[in-house]
């Protein structure tokens, strides 16, 4: 048995073919599938990449050892070799599923990459998904919502930091999901800034009355009396508590989404016993009608910062705790409760709710309250979330032809914003994301939306067909993000017509050549006619993109008489339709009938130079071997 870890990845293998598969499959998910395989070795920067962490292939002496020591919150274990072998090995140390790391299982071929546990929380579906694609191999998903595209709630919950209230209310929601194929959520007030434009699936819907998830009736006494099957299938996202929600309409038992965004702030005297903090502070919330689920950190000041009282409340309440210096905590912004006895003692006048401003809450729920020797405070923060937006190129239009990059992406991404018609093609393979569309000419809304989008703390991929600085929106995206400092763009390449048309219809591009667009949207016709008389001048193979639209009849014709005036009729030439996508078709012709040969937006034209022959009913350029003279 051998291992190799990198971070959170703990792969174990017990052959030798399954372990030159683990150090393979090691390096792509370091370099993100950038290095290439070949012949044993990797090429490319995977050695930089890895950075000096732990890749050595070392033996293992104990699988039982091995499972023991990695079995932990947030890692991922991938057995290369038998699911059974995996089984054994894990079964004693399961708990539940919101605890227990992902396990992967790959056969030693690679073809076959299985999630066997802690698919949804853990991220063991994504990851199964993200080696399947590194690999070339068929993910192997068993969980229900996966096999049936549906909205998965704990995956959502995951992806957005919300906690989930009752695993057993999850379950009960996702059954019926699964049965009735229609769910709603509610989402409360203070509670927005925490979800997106939507959930992605349209059988999921948000209703904004919380009588409607009761009943289809307006009727307030039918609701009431429904009985408790009755009700809608539905979910909450709030971080009040259930008292709160129930005063607002809510009855029963329900699913709710909680999310981590409540910063408490205490103060206390030296030595102060934690299980009196932890009640104080429980005391404290329930009164605010504040989940105590939602909090997500607990500050006090550098003084306290050895304090074990405030830790323990800390650890009991799932969430991290900071301390602040006096002064920062002073140079707060706000009118605060002064004490001048701990402005003497600790050098600052407020710690509690000065420490909630200094984690960041835009909004103070609960101002300084005073119990026997210790203080508390209580306020929301807003997501801090870098966002980013990724400028994806998904290559012609068939997801086969989509690089591994772009694939990544996709995958990786919170929300997928693009012209309508590419919206459609992507969605079948990422139905659990929020979309973004805008018809034709909607560029710079569709571009703003998603660095709007981005801007919140969503990770964006904004695509378009080919390539996204080829005739994309790479270049509009840096120049309308020079007003969202906050937003990190970067752009990954794709497979654009020129090359995907030229691939189809044999080698017409195999000298230099040029590519000049038709549409006289954004570019004027006579500049258009200018760039066509000078390649044609130049000798070069030209490539046309947006020959024609319904807008634009003729294009293509005054683009071929253009042409005409410099190159003979029988220059050999091309046109490949609908490239990657149902319909695709492509046709070697001469000039002089291309002139009169239908197209539209979904086809690129190919000119060829002087060298360019039709060879078996291909375009072939000669580059200038001897074998071609």
């Amino acid at each position: 048995m051998n291992k190799v870890e990198y971070e959170k990845y703990k792969i174990i293998s017990f052959t030798d073919a399954g372990r030159e598969l683990a150090e393979r499959l090691l390096i792509l998910l370091v370099t993100g599938g950038k290095a290439k395989w070949a012949e044993g070795a990797f090429s490319g920067n995977a050695e930089d990449d890895l950075q000096g962490k732990s890749a050595a292939v070392m033996p293992v002496e104990s699988l039982d050892v091995f499972v023991k020591e990695n079995f932990d919150t947030g890692k991922v274990l991938v057995f290369i070799g038998a699911a059974g072998i995996a089984v054994r090995a894990i079964a004693p140390y399961i708990k539940d599923k919101t605890k227990d790391p992902t396990v992967i299982v790959i056969d030693e071929k690679g073809r076959n990459v299985i999630p066997i546990l802690s698919g949804h929380i853990g991220g063991g579906v994504k990851q199964a998904r993200l080696m399947a694609m590194l690999l070339g191999a068929k993910p192997v998903l068993t969980t229900a919502t996966d096999v049936e595209n549906e909205f998965a709630v704990d995956v959502y919950a995951k992806a957005n930091d919300l906690v989930i209230s009752d695993m057993k209310a999850a379950k009960e929601f996702t059954a019926r999901l699964l049965e009735e194929k229609k769910g709603y959520y509610f989402v409360d007030e203070g509670a927005e800034a925490f979800v997106g434009s939507g959930i992605g699936y349209e059988n999921v819907v948000r209703v904004e009355d919380i009588g409607d998830l009761y009943s289809d009736d307006a009727n307030p006494e039918k609701k009431a009396a429904l009985p408790e099957r009755g009700r809608k299938n539905f979910f909450v996202i709030s971080y009040r508590d259930d008292d709160a929600l129930s005063a607002l309409g809510l009855k029963g038992d329900f699913l709710k989404l909680i999310p981590k965004c409540i910063a408490v702030g205490m103060g206390c005297k030296k030595g102060t016993d934690g299980e009196a903090l932890y009640s104080f502070c429980l005391d404290k919330l329930k009164e605010a009608r504040i989940d105590a689920r939602a909090v997500d950190a607990l500050a006090s000041a550098s003084i306290k910062k050895d304090e074990e009282g405030l830790k323990y409340v800390a650890d009991k309440l799932d969430a991290y705790f900071v301390t602040f210096e006096a002064d920062d905590l002073m140079a707060m912004p706000g009118d605060f409760e002064a004490s001048e006895f701990a402005l003497e003692v600790t050098g600052c006048d407020n710690i509690c709710e000065r420490a909630v401003v200094a984690l960041g809450a835009e909004e103070v729920l609960v101002h300084k309250t005073k119990g026997t020797g210790m203080t508390f405070a209580a306020g929301v923060m807003r997501p801090n979330k870098k966002g980013s937006l990724t400028v994806v190129g998904i290559g012609p239009g068939a997801y086969e032809d989509m690089t591994v990059r772009a694939q990544k992406a996709l995958l990786e991404s919170d929300v997928i914003a693009g012209y309508t018609v590419y919206c459609d093609l992507v969605r079948p393979y990422y139905k659990d994301k929020e979309y973004i569309s805008t018809p034709m000419m909607g560029e710079e809304k569709r571009v703003e939306l998603a660095l709007l989008t981005a801007a919140k703390g969503k990770a964006v991929s904004l695509i378009c067909s080919g390539d996204a600085g080829v005739y994309g929106m790479a270049g509009l995206a840096f120049l309308l993000g020079q007003k969202f400092l906050d937003v990190d763009i970067r752009v990954i390449p794709g497979v654009t017509a020129a090359l995907s048309g030229a691939a189809l219809l044999g080698a017409p591009l195999i000298h230099d050549f040029c590519l000049i667009s038709m549409s006289d949207r954004l570019t004027p016709l006579e500049l258009i006619e200018k760039r066509l008389r000078c390649a044609a001048m130049a000798d070069m193979s030209v490539v046309i993109y947006n020959p024609e639209s319904k807008g634009r009849k003729g294009y293509l014709k005054h683009a071929c008489e253009i042409l005409l005036e410099t190159l003979p009729e029988d220059r050999v030439c091309g046109i490949a339709n609908n490239i990657g996508r149902d319909g695709e078709s492509c046709s070697v012709m001469t000039l002089a009938e291309l002139k009169d040969a239908d197209a539209d937006m979904f086809s690129t034209v190919f000119i060829g130079n002087s060298t360019t022959a039709n060879i078996g009913g291909k375009m072939v350029t000669q580059r200038g071997y001897k074998s071609e003279r």
